[in-house]
């Protein structure tokens, strides 16, 4: 893997393209996933020129499918009762401290921001 790193870039891209190119045609024996496995790679190069993170977006797109798939699933084992997910104690804590992290920000910039204006 260190001598990886040594390969110059200009020889290392076109190959890694090479492989991609390869590796998709290989799956469908299509040259539509081609054409789409380029413009995503053209989409994902324009997001990062423009500071936009990838790997969220990679991740959603890789993983959106099974989690809609398995809510779904969810949804219908608990009858469309969304209070079924908490129920359990674990759940309920981990659903809790999720909450928790997602709200922490506005909380600690509200109390940051009353400090300011009290003194």
């Amino acid at each position: 893997a260190k001598q990886i790193l040594k390969v110059p870039r200009r020889v290392l891209m076109p190959l890694i393209l090479v492989f991609c190119i390869v590796g998709t045609f290989a799956i469908n024996n299509s040259v539509f996933g081609v054409g789409v496995m380029l413009a995503a790679g053209v989409i994902a190069w324009l997001l990062e020129e423009n500071g936009f993170p990838i790997a969220p977006a990679i991740l959603g797109v890789v993983l959106g499918g099974m989690l809609e798939e398995n809510f779904i699933t969810s949804m219908i084992k608990a009858d469309g009762n969304l209070i079924e997910f908490v129920s359990r104690p674990i759940a309920a804590v981990l659903a809790a401290v999720t909450v928790l992290v997602w709200s922490a920000p506005f909380v600690l910039r509200r109390i940051r921001r009353h400090a300011a204006e009290m003194g």
